[in-house]
């Protein structure tokens, strides 16, 4: 069994990664505004001091995996917390590895950058996704979601 690499996206990486955003749009079915997935992987290879990044994942010479991370103050402690937004890794590369090494990388950024912690979400139906935490023995959390988007947005801000 080959080995997973992880890297950091930059400059260079922007295409491929761009490719990966829209597979992951793609698979969930989720819009994907023309242009959207370049500007958004422009903005994750940005070099500075607490952007959002990105990480890339490669299996035997292709890059089939992504995670995007945004850097944020946790007021509890006064720190800094990564929140992963997205983990994907493409339909024939599930079950490689690739989704434990990108978690694992993430991990080894929290400890070595100084962040105190990593958040994320699923959805409740993405099985697929609670199976790989779960199994890797991550606690899941007893808190609610909240959000405000669209139209429900404009009318929250209109008071």
């Amino acid at each position: 069994m080959s080995t997973v690499t992880i890297h950091r996206a930059v400059a260079a990486d922007q295409a491929v990664l761009a490719r990966l955003l829209s597979d992951m749009q793609a698979h969930y079915r989720s819009p994907d505004p023309p242009g959207g997935a370049a500007d958004m992987a422009r903005l994750l290879t940005r070099e500075g001091e607490r952007l959002p990044f990105a990480l890339l994942g490669e299996h035997q010479g292709a890059t089939v995996g992504f995670a995007t991370l945004s850097p944020i103050l946790y007021g509890g402690a006064y720190q800094w917390e990564l929140f992963l937004k997205d983990l994907y890794v493409t339909e024939k590369a599930r079950g490689l590895g690739v989704g434990r090494a990108l978690l694992v990388a993430i991990a080894r950024i929290a400890v070595d950058e100084d962040y105190c912690r990593i958040d994320w979400t699923t959805d409740a139906t993405n099985h697929g996704a609670q199976r790989l935490y779960d199994g890797l023995g991550v606690p899941r959390q007893d808190k609610r979601f909240y959000r405000l988007a669209g139209e429900n947005l404009r009318k929250f801000a209109d008071g």
